[in-house]
């Protein structure tokens, strides 16, 4: 299984999404998700697409980790670090952050990320 620089196509992002159970909002909207990304990477093997993250954000001072997915045929087998480990690396010295459920926050833990004492919050609008 390969991790490489890229992003999946609209299509694929959708599938991968519901595989794990994410709900996935119209094409539309996924691809401007999509062409939002400062960078992205993907998991292929012979059976297609395995995995995929994204980063989001100005690109020079902030950068977020998003939509780290590994479909459940391929999830334990390592894509999901090195795909992390491959943004981290390509943001370079810039601050990456995350926002993690409570269940994944030991995966993150052990790949050097901290819990901080912020607070996330969220602003949602009605409709």
């Amino acid at each position: 299984m390969s991790v490489e620089d890229g992003l999946p196509t609209v299509a694929e992002y959708r599938a991968l999404r519901a595989a794990v159970g994410w709900p996935s909002p119209d094409e539309e909207v996924c691809r401007a998700a999509l062409d939002g990304s400062v960078h992205g990477v993907v998991a292929r093997g012979g059976s297609g697409l395995a995995g995929m993250a994204r980063l989001v954000g100005d690109g020079a001072m902030y950068l977020l980790i998003v939509d780290v997915v590994v479909h459940p045929d391929h999830q334990g087998a390592g894509l999901g670090r090195r795909m992390v480990e491959r943004l981290v690396r390509v943001a370079g010295t810039r601050r990456v952050q995350l926002v993690a459920a409570g269940e994944v926050v030991p995966f993150y833990e052990r790949l050097g990320f901290t819990c901080e004492s912020s607070h996330l919050m969220a602003y949602r609008t009605l409709g």
